[in-house]
């Protein structure tokens, strides 16, 4: 079992004032915002361009739409339902307090680099 990454103060002091986490609420380097800390949408939204700008990380290939899904009304989806049209479901990438954590040590949002 290899040992989790460590959770800045910084990072983990954020979080919680951006997503209303209270003290006893455990915040952890495998915990994936939509999922366990329930971040979607445009609360998803908000959250990151806090996080670019507060944090002062250059925001680099960041694309939301690949870690997250957007909020409101798709007419395409609908049409697609009225025709009876199935599109392959799009798979997002889990977006974990880890990978937020090495952008800040990287300084900048490379997919490639926080990945590893």
């Amino acid at each position: 079992m290899t040992p989790q990454p460590a959770v800045s103060v910084e990072l983990e002091a954020f979080l919680r004032e951006q997503i209303g986490l209270y003290a006893t609420d455990k915040v952890t380097a495998s915990d994936r915002l939509e999922d366990d800390l329930h971040v979607t949408g445009d609360d998803a939204a908000g959250l990151m361009e806090a996080f670019f700008h507060r944090l002062n990380i250059a925001n680099g290939d960041f694309a939301f739409r690949r870690y997250f899904y957007e909020e409101g009304y798709n007419v395409f989806s609908f049409v697609n339902f009225l025709f009876r049209r199935k599109r392959p479901a799009i798979e997002k990438e889990p977006l974990t307090v880890a990978v937020l954590q090495r952008a800040i040590d990287v300084g900048v949002w490379d997919s490639q680099r926080i990945k590893e």
